[in-house]
């Protein structure tokens, strides 16, 4: 291990020998050299133990006392990362340092020493050796570089740039302005427009702000290695607070330029932006917003924030309405963090800090603007053409404030298929349509026997389909109005070459379990409805094709909700499933408890408690797949036995069941995957 030595064992004549031996330092007086050897601290480290990493930021020089040191760099051996030996170290040379003096020109370490026997060191500090050279007037280049690798370690104590990369970090510290603010000085003023943010290298910045009635408060006392005044530049707004020095400071300047070419290339830094935005602020809440609670099933209370403007909505759980309480415009994050560990134990920064985020960006929050980091960082071009086929493959029309027609359409006409006549003739003509589509189903697989599928048949399923993908979301429209809630948009589009339609019924949060649940299932309800009615029209129409037409567009319709049933992919039945149990991100709870618990369970089945929900999830799966395998087989067998095709054997016609169940997990399968390697 490392070892400080604290009774120097290395005399001064002996060191001021070592340190002369360096051309740099060659032309050092007697009082210099004794001075800089004086600077030098004795470090031993063990054999094997590493010295230096290459990569790293420079921050300390080294002269080989005794003993030997490998030198070694990263290198690519058949796509793999090795060390390769490039020199040995010997007692009189020196790690980071040659005779011109430092070895790096870039501020980070070129290779990796490490000591090949035990080793004695005298080791200098960036800083200290930066100040004697400074103080003596000496070589100027290797002022500037030592001056550069201080500014560079400096920079990166900051929390925005601590994952800087290497060759940014050197960037900035490069083009970073020195500036001295004596004490009482004001920087600026709450008001003024900025383009340049600051890091206090030393002294302190006092940060202040006027209330409505002009009383002057102190906000922050700001110390090194502080970072202030970047709210501006990033959301382009007057500053929201004074600046002013309360003793003599140094300064690091940076200007609007530089700071939004940093966002734009490392992603990091913008997102440390952003949360840095978020850590200093004071939120308040938007008058607008509406609360409401609700118990569930196990006997929590739910808060769920309403925002009128633009129709979203917030789940809290306890912790997180206490939060919510909170944002009256005084509380910092701090101060917020702080009240919940003393009310719930919980001490959860970065959990709190999340949640304002997605609070301010969902337009909860009235005085907090945060920019779409996506925004700040410029993707490569091949990322932005991707994007844009996407949109293309992927486009969605929504048609806005939707509530005002769904409302008038509803109280017109469709609220009398919602009295108990309506429902009692809606569930007759799904009972009579169904037993129709099986009695015609004989007849028209014979019909497919004798004349062959036209692409005229086929063609016509696609407005058939696309208008049945209309009336489900209506469904779910017309069943959110019957409950005496809103809906806020309803659109279409397609999805590569499938068309879809949506509703938002995110109003029924506020809702019961069971307004939800039967909100979820109205769609399905609607698709078994409109299957019936074309089966009992193929009853009444004479024409084949035309019952060749109705009769696939009513088995479509069948098979389509019952796929939105299954519980393994996030549709209507899923989300029945989620309101039953009521658990949010059931799915992903379920994955994540069969990957990492479930396997401890069957050793210690007291943990299956307290998982009901997890477990019910994966018993709707089972019972889902078996019914998607016995309807398989079934229509498979029928269609045979009308079609006089057989099976050479008995295990061939397990195929295509198979090969159903199989695609119908696969979103589930990649997620149980993904969750293992994690």
């Amino acid at each position: 291990m490392t070892d400080f030595i604290h009774s120097p064992t290395v005399d001064l004549f002996t060191r001021q020998q070592l340190i002369s031996a360096f051309p740099c330092f060659a032309t050092l007086t007697p009082a210099q050299s004794e001075i800089l050897a004086n600077l030098m601290q004795e470090v031993s480290y063990a054999q094997h133990q590493t010295i230096v990493v290459e990569n790293e930021i420079v921050d300390s020089i080294y002269i080989i006392v005794s003993g030997e040191a490998e030198v070694t760099r990263e290198a690519k051996l058949h796509k793999k990362t090795v060390q390769v030996p490039v020199a040995v170290l010997h007692q009189g040379e020196g790690i980071g340092l040659m005779d011109t003096g430092f070895y790096s020109s870039t501020g980070k370490r070129t290779a990796t020493v490490t000591a090949v026997t035990d080793l004695l060191t005298l080791k200098l500090d960036v800083k200290e050796l930066y100040g004697f050279l400074k103080h003596h007037q000496l070589e100027l280049a290797m002022v500037g570089a030592s001056q550069q690798m201080l500014r560079m370690r400096f920079i990166k104590q900051s929390l925005p740039f601590a994952k800087l990369s290497h060759e940014r970090l050197r960037w900035l510290a490069e083009r970073v302005e020195e500036m001295t603010l004596p004490a009482g000085a004001y920087l600026f003023h709450q008001g003024d427009q900025g383009d340049h943010c600051y890091l206090i290298h030393s002294g302190q910045i006092e940060i202040t702000t006027k209330d409505e009635q002009g009383q002057e408060r102190q906000l922050a006392l700001l110390k090194p290695p502080a970072l202030f005044g970047e709210a501006t530049l990033i959301t382009h707004s007057p500053r929201n607070a004074t600046a002013r020095a309360v003793n003599d400071s140094e300064l690091l300047v940076l200007k609007h330029e530089q700071l939004s070419e940093l966002m734009e290339s490392e992603e990091k830094v913008a997102t440390m932006f952003m949360n840095l935005m978020v850590d200093r602020s004071r939120p308040l809440q938007n008058p607008r917003v509406s609360v409401h609670q609700r118990n569930t099933a196990d006997g929590q209370v739910l808060t769920i924030l309403k925002n009128p403007d633009n129709g979203s909505y917030f789940k809290l759980s306890e912790e997180g309405a206490f939060v919510w309480q909170q944002l009256n415009g005084k509380e910092t994050l701090q101060d917020i963090t702080l009240n919940l560990a003393e009310q719930f134990n919980v001490f959860a920064p970065n959990v709190v800090a999340a949640l304002i985020s997605k609070l301010t960006k969902a337009g909860f929050i009235s005085n907090l603007e945060l920019m779409d980091e996506s925004k700040l960082v410029s993707p490569p071009l091949w990322v932005k053409a991707m994007v844009k086929i996407k949109s293309v493959l992927e486009a969605r029309v929504t048609f806005g404030d939707a509530d005002a027609w769904v409302t008038r359409m509803y109280q017109r006409y469709i609220r009398y298929l919602f009295t108990k006549p309506g429902q009692l003739i809606l569930g007759l003509l799904a009972l009579t349509g169904f037993i129709a589509f099986i009695v015609n189903t004989p007849n028209v697989l014979l019909f497919f026997s004798f004349k062959q599928m036209s692409l005229l048949l086929i063609m016509g399923l696609i407005p058939l389909s696309t208008l049945e993908l209309i009336l489900h979301e209506l469904g779910h429209a017309f069943a959110v109005k019957a409950l005496g809630r809103e809906v806020h948009y309803i659109g279409v589009g397609w999805y590569w070459v499938m068309p879809i339609a949506f509703t938002d019924t995110s109003d029924m949060w506020l809702s019961t379990r069971k307004h939800r649940m039967l909100v979820n299932l109205a769609g399905i309800y609607v698709d078994i409805v409109v299957a019936g009615f074309c089966s009992l029209l193929i009853l009444v129409i004479a024409n084949p094709y035309a019952q060749a037409m109705l009769w696939l567009f009513a088995l479509y319709t069948y098979l389509g909700g019952f796929r939105m049933l299954s519980p393994l992919q996030e549709m209507d039945g899923y989300y029945v499933l989620m309101d039953w149990v009521e658990k949010n991100r059931l799915r992903q709870a379920a994955v994540i408890w069969l990957v990492k618990t479930f396997p401890k369970s069957l050793r210690h089945p007291h943990l299956f408690r307290g998982h009901s929900a997890e477990i019910s999830y994966w018993l709707a799966c089972i019972v889902y797949l078996i019914l998607v395998t016995v309807l398989t087989l079934t229509v498979q067998a029928f269609v045979f036995t009308v079609l006089g095709i057989q099976t050479s054997h008995p295990y061939l016609s397990l195929i295509l069941p198979l090969l159903v169940v199989v695609f119908s997990s696969l979103s589930i399968i990649a997620d149980i995957k993904n969750q293992a390697e994690e």
